[in-house]
């Protein structure tokens, strides 16, 4: 008598790595529409079923101004393009929009245009997550620096860093 296999391990791996494909794809084709808009790509979400997706594509800009009718365009471009790419019957809905407060920042680029603003940074020190709050001061290639409600200077750098949230100001 042979043992028996798990064969579901396989499965989960070949559905996990089609979610990746179906990831890359999406990605590549909202890097080809975003090149000559001003934008660029922070994050793409798949969620739903294979057969009933739901694609948010979050996009930010340079200077700052991601419009409603810019996020409009982009849709209808990247449906044309998931459309002849293979998506073509394929039950799916795309939303396209600007990341806004509630999701945190991934580019370097973000960091740069919220400077001056307040942040809650999670990260990692010696081993554990702290956070803080404070007044972006500063971006480079290799830190942040925010200015903490105490007045103290505290550099993070972006391989510390778990999350940052913009808070929003009253």
């Amino acid at each position: 008598m042979s043992p028996k296999k798990a064969h579901f391990f396989c499965i989960w791996k070949s559905a996990n790595r089609a979610i990746l494909d179906e990831l890359d794809q999406i990605k590549d084709i909202a890097a080809q529409v975003l090149e000559d808009n001003d934008l660029y790509l922070v994050d793409v979400e798949l969620k739903g079923s294979t057969g009933n997706r739901v694609i948010w594509i979050y996009v930010e800009s340079e200077s700052g101004n991601v419009s409603l009718d810019r996020c409009v365009d982009i849709s209808r471009e990247m449906n044309f393009l998931l459309d002849a790419s293979g998506w073509h019957g394929k039950k799916y809905a795309l939303n396209v929009s600007s990341p806004g407060l509630d999701r945190p920042l991934r580019d370097i680029r973000q960091y740069h245009s919220n400077q001056g603003r307040n942040v809650r940074v999670t990260y990692l020190k010696d081993g554990e997550e702290v956070s803080s709050e404070g007044k972006l001061t500063g971006v480079t290639n290799d830190k942040i620096t925010i200015l903490t409600e105490n007045k103290k200077e505290l550099d993070i750098s972006f391989p510390d860093i778990v999350e940052t949230y913009v808070l929003a100001s009253f």
